[in-house]
């Protein structure tokens, strides 16, 4: 069971790390500090690493 929780709070936390960092790059686009093609890019493939990340964690949540 301890695992279990474990695993949802790293879930959680996997989340709100990748909801902080875009607004981050968003931040950075609107002052022009950043380049667009660069932020977009890397806000696409944080956003699909946190799509298979947490989609591994609950199918190993519901597996064990």
């Amino acid at each position: 069971m301890v695992i279990k929780t474990y695993m949802i709070g790293v879930l959680f936390m996997l989340i709100l790390f990748l909801i902080a960092i875009n607004n981050v790059f968003l931040t950075a686009i609107k002052q022009n500090k950043l380049k667009k093609g660069f932020a977009i890019s890397y806000m696409i493939l944080s956003i699909f690493s946190g799509i298979s990340i947490s989609s591994f964690l609950i199918w190993k949540f519901f597996i064990s």
